[in-house]
C-alpha cells in the first residue's frame, strides 16, 4: 500500500509533463501553420493586378483539400471499426483531420486578411482620388 502512494505523486508529475508537452506540440503546430498561412499570403499578386481570379483558385484549391480530408477520415473511420483498438484508431484519425482542417482554416483567415488589405487600399485610394476636387469647390 505504502509503494502505492509513494508512486501516486510520480505518476502526476509523469502525466503533468506529457499533457504540457502535448500542449507545446499544438502551439507548434499552430506556429507552422500560421507561417504556412503567411507564406500563401505572400503569393498574391502584387498590387495593380486582379486578385479576384487568384483568391478564386485559393478558395477552390481549400475546399478541394478540405473534402479530400472529409473523404480520407470516413475512409479512416471505417478501418478504424474493423480493429481491435477501435478508440485509439479513431482519435488518430480526428486527430489527423482536425490538423488539416486547422491548416486550412490558417490559410483561409490569411486569404481574407489579404482580401481585406487590398479593399482597405482601393477606398482609400478612391478617398484620396475624390478629396482634391471637394476641396476646389
Amino acid at each position: 500500500m505504502k509503494r502505492l502512494f509513494a508512486c501516486l505523486p510520480l505518476c502526476v508529475l509523469l502525466g503533468a509533463c506529457a499533457s504540457s508537452s502535448l500542449h507545446q506540440h499544438g502551439a507548434d503546430q499552430r506556429a507552422a501553420h500560421a507561417e504556412a498561412a503567411q507564406a500563401l499570403a505572400a503569393t498574391a499578386p502584387p498590387r495593380g493586378q486582379p486578385l479576384d481570379p487568384w483568391l478564386q483558385a485559393e478558395r477552390a484549391r481549400i475546399e478541394t483539400e478540405r473534402d479530400a480530408a472529409a473523404q480520407r477520415f470516413e475512409v479512416d473511420e471505417k478501418t478504424c471499426w474493423g480493429r481491435f483498438a477501435v478508440n485509439a484508431c479513431l482519435r488518430a484519425a480526428r486527430g489527423e483531420r482536425r490538423n488539416v482542417v486547422d491548416r486550412l482554416r490558417q490559410q483561409e483567415l490569411a486569404l481574407n486578411e489579404v482580401e481585406r488589405q487590398r479593399r482597405t487600399e482601393d477606398r482609400l485610394r478612391q478617398i484620396e482620388a475624390k478629396q482634391p476636387r471637394e476641396a476646389s469647390r
